[in-house]
């Protein structure tokens, strides 16, 4: 729950060096998505039926040779405007090994869109999928893992060889609104009594009472409240973290995630969290007890995390800093 929401979540490691309400065009249908209407049909070895934004089904024939170079071809044109620079787009990501002829991931399995930046930070294979594209369409490439994945192409964990061909299929759906940009980036110390109070029992927190407080503007910066001040040394954002936590959305009735009951601290890199708790953590003393309110643009989002995470949620997290290193 607390991974950083960016495109290809299950990939992120990955791909990036690291849901939402869909609709596809009104003119997609099944036979459109296999390329029969005009469209170029892509490799000859795999057809795909079902609407854009609705669903994806790889249908093989025959397994596909890695090509010496990425080739990109339109199933459906989508009948939106050209896709912008710099512009932020709702996707479903479809990735099948194309030497094994099997599905490795899928958006549509995973039950939500991703939510993919057309710039540089995606890597060149999604960047040509999208050039020139229209809103509404389906775009193929057939690549190889190395121009897909990068340097994590050895170690990857969808399974993929290095000898492999690699067919990805991108479900262009609309674009994807912006959380609002907080006034500023760096954590402002807040008074204890601007936040909610920490509910425990017996001796654990168990949730968040937000009575008399009230809903911040998404725009609000990340907000940090020191509950306890430990002694260890002082977190960098470069550090990779122990710690316990909760997590609850404004008002809600219970965490949507927490550590305490499972007894299993959670160790991860904060360049893999959510960018609030890099933000809110820095220079936080190991042992400390914090409280960080984080907007929804260092958090998940116009997206949100479904189901439990409505998108341009503003988050609160208490975190016992157990160990930094």
């Amino acid at each position: 729950m607390l991974r950083r929401s960016r495109p290809l979540a299950a990939l992120c490691a990955v791909v990036l060096l690291s849901g939402l309400a869909a609709c596809g065009s009104e003119s997609d249908s099944a036979d459109e998505a296999t390329g029969s209407s005009g469209s170029s049909g892509g490799p000859e070895e795999v057809s795909f039926t079902g609407e854009v934004g609705e669903s994806l089904t790889a249908e093989w024939s025959g397994a596909i040779e890695q090509p010496e170079e990425t080739t990109v071809e339109t199933l459906v044109e989508g009948d939106g405007e050209e896709i912008a620079e710099g512009a932020t787009v709702s996707t479903y990501v479809y990735v099948g090994n194309g030497s094994t002829q099997e599905d490795v991931f899928s958006d549509y399995d995973n039950g939500a869109p991703e939510s993919i930046p057309n710039d540089e930070q995606v890597g060149e294979v999604f960047l040509e999928m999208m050039d020139g594209a229209t809103y509404g369409s389906r775009v193929v490439a057939v690549t190889t893992p190395t121009d897909l994945l990068g340097p994590g192409a050895e170690s990857n964990s969808l399974g993929l060889g290095a000898d492999d061909s690699v067919v990805v299929v991108m479900d262009l759906v609309e674009e994807q609104e912006v959380a609002p940009t907080p006034s500023s980036d760096q954590a402002e110390d807040a008074a204890p009594d601007s936040q909610p109070s920490v509910v425990s029992e017996g001796g654990d927190p168990v949730g968040l009472d937000f009575e008399g407080i009230d809903e911040p503007a998404l725009d609000t910066p990340v907000q940090r409240v020191v509950l306890e001040e430990g002694d260890g040394a002082k977190v960098k954002a470069s550090d990779t973290v122990t710690v316990d936590y909760l997590g609850a959305t404004y008002d809600a009735d219970a965490p949507f995630d927490e550590s305490y009951s499972r007894g299993e601290p959670l160790v991860s890199p904060l360049s893999g969290l959510i960018p609030g708790w890099s933000i809110g953590l820095d220079g936080v003393p190991v042992g400390s007890r914090v409280l960080l309110q984080i907007p929804p643009a260092y958090g998940y989002g116009t997206q949100g995390s479904p189901p439990n995470i409505p998108g341009n949620a503003t988050l609160w997290f208490l975190i016992d800093v157990v160990e930094a290193e």
